[in-house]
């Protein structure tokens, strides 16, 4: 679009009193000052534009409720834009922005913000003035730190902060007090402040890819958690507390360092999903039976040298992995995983499979490679529902001839094995 149709565009809004105006993706690169007497204007779409910069006559339209712009090359916002004070959404993602200017604060209406995928370093402090913020994105950014005025955002319910490089957070987070969702992953998050426990609302925390080595104790505080995900930091240890969580339906600790588990981890009998694979876990403590609505475990590459009988009580469990441990032997009890559909017991050191594996009627998928297997249970044939058995690079030397009708389907994966025929 050229300026000539541009102008003549607003000119018709003007004298139509539009409240809508969509000029996106239009390859504009520039905007005319008569833009700003669009003064019925209600919605403005400017996304997907090669725009390098706002006009300041943007700040006369006062009635403006919506404005997005995202998409173009915006390296700074206009001062203006703090008169924009009916504004409920401002979309300014992926633009070119290293600031937000302190007129911000103007946006008292202002509910939903989306600052996402620019260059921000820092927010300016005046940005707790944003007193109805709800939903606040600044995602992939380069922020390193958070004013502590963000503690004045008492009606922001959903906070992501995801890539960035923060290092610290400020002690003030704890009053967010209407906050749900927190997304903090992939930062440089070395400790967590005490404070965070105070956010007794939040339901969904997300601190994956950070550096974190430890838990505040404080962090029992969060009573109201459904997901918890800590995987990809350098924790050690558990802390107590986390027994407090008995909402948690999710927890994610995969690829820590942690060496035990606490004994309070099994009061948490609403978890669904507990997945701490990669981690250097040598034994499970008793309690484990407790989690009888868990219906997916993943301890994979862990230093596991047996399973508990009582793992085989979780009478609801449909997803089992140990692989990648140092299982030598299974319980007997393993045939009580009624419910079952995946097991994964690869890259171990098993001689043998127990002949109640063959009671798990509803498994689809057994994986067992590179074992050291000299043999097959005979009732592993009456397995009908496998879809596949991965038995390759182990010590067989024949099969039993219950397998034959799995072999026929070709869903048994034998290569690597001195089988005989």
């Amino acid at each position: 679009m050229n300026q000539n149709e541009l102008s003549t565009i607003i000119e018709k809004a003007r004298d139509d009193g539009t409240t809508s105006l969509d000029l996106s993706n239009q390859e504009l690169e520039s905007l005319p000052p008569e833009i700003g007497g669009l003064l019925d204007l209600v919605e403005l779409d400017l996304s997907g534009n090669q725009l390098k910069e706002i006009p300041p006559e943007i700040g006369g339209l006062a009635g403006l409720t919506r404005l997005n712009v995202r998409n173009n090359q915006l390296t700074a916002l206009s001062p203006e834009i703090g008169n924009l004070t009916n504004l409920t959404g401002l979309f300014v993602q992926s633009n070119r922005l290293t600031a937000l200017p302190p007129q911000i604060s103007g946006l008292t209406r202002l509910s939903r913000l989306n600052s996402s995928n620019n260059q921000l370093t820092e927010l300016p402090p005046e940005i707790g003035g944003l007193t109805s913020l709800t939903w606040l994105y600044l995602a992939s950014n380069d922020l390193t730190g958070l004013p502590p005025e963000m503690g004045d955002l008492t009606s922001l319910a959903e906070l992501y902060l995801h890539e960035n490089r923060l290092k610290s957070l400020p002690s003030q987070i704890g009053r967010l007090s209407a906050l749900t969702t927190l997304q903090l992953d992939r930062n440089d998050l070395g400790e967590l402040p005490p404070e965070i426990g105070n956010l007794a609302s939040l339901t969904r925390l997300d601190l994956r890819g950070n550096k974190l080595t430890a838990l505040p104790p404080e962090f029992g505080g969060l009573t109201s958690l459904i997901w918890l995900y800590l995987g990809g930091n350098e924790l050690t240890a558990l802390p107590p507390e986390i027994g407090g969580l008995t909402g948690l339906t999710g927890l994610y600790v995969e690829s820590n360092r942690l060496a035990e588990l606490p004994k309070e981890i099994f009061n948490l009998n609403s978890l669904i999903w507990l997945y701490l694979e990669g981690n250097q876990l040598k034994e499970l403590p008793s309690g484990l039976h407790r989690l009888n609505h868990l219906i997916q475990l993943n301890l994979r590459s862990n230093h596991l040298t047996e399973l508990p009988p009582e793992i085989c009580s979780l009478n609801s469990l449909i997803f089992l992995d140990v692989a990648s441990n140092r299982l030598t032997s299974l319980p007997r009890e393993i045939g009580n995983l009624a419910a079952l559909n995946e097991l994964h017991l690869s890259d171990n050191q098993l001689t043998s499979l127990p002949v109640e594996i063959g009671s798990l009627a509803e498994l689809l998928d057994l994986f067992v490679s590179n074992n050291r297997l000299t043999g097959v249970p005979e009732s592993i044939g009456r397995l009908t529902n496998l879809e596949s058995l991965y038995l390759s690079d182990n010590l067989l030397t024949e099969l039993p001839s219950e397998l034959d009708d799995l072999i026929s389907q070709e869903i048994v994966f034998l290569s690597g094995n001195p089988l005989n025929n």
